[in-house]
């Protein structure tokens, strides 16, 4: 699409629990697979063959990692990759629930109001920047000039 911006959202790492010990199958049907992991790992320069890490030890690593950067961090988001910011009215990288390590789809930041120009900007992450229409500012310029 012409006018669409990037869908980024950050990967799902599934940590299997350590209470839960019921189904051998259950337990490891939706954890990365190893490669993929340590792929992932590498992007962030967190990766070494030099240690010898167990899959669970990888799989922290890469929680922890993800859910301390934000979604449009490297050339895998088209706009970054393009060399422009992203726009919040065209991309959703902002969204509730983009942010989301966990997978449940809900963000920590459910409602709406609480996604001010600041936080998205701080979601997104994109090094050319965050393009928002601050609608607070742009009233509050306004009614220097409008008298009710």
């Amino acid at each position: 699409g012409g006018n669409q911006g990037c869908t980024c959202c950050k990967i799902h790492v599934h940590l299997p629990s350590i209470m839960n010990n019921s189904s051998k199958k259950s337990k490891h049907h939706r954890r990365m697979p190893e490669r993929k992991l340590k792929e992932e790992l590498r992007k962030r320069s967190l990766y070494s063959s030099k240690h010898n890490f167990t899959q669970d030890e990888l799989e922290q690593q890469l929680c922890d990692a993800v859910q301390n950067e934000p979604c449009c961090w490297n050339d895998d988001c088209p706009c970054v990759k393009s060399g422009i910011g992203c726009q919040a009215d065209t991309c959703s990288c902002w969204h509730p629930g983009h942010d989301n390590v966990g997978g449940s789809g809900h963000s920590s930041l459910r409602n709406s109001e609480s996604n001010t120009p600041e936080i998205i900007r701080t979601k997104c992450g994109n090094k050319n920047g965050m393009y928002v229409v601050d609608f607070d500012m742009i009233y509050k310029y306004r009614c220097q000039f409008i008298t009710n």
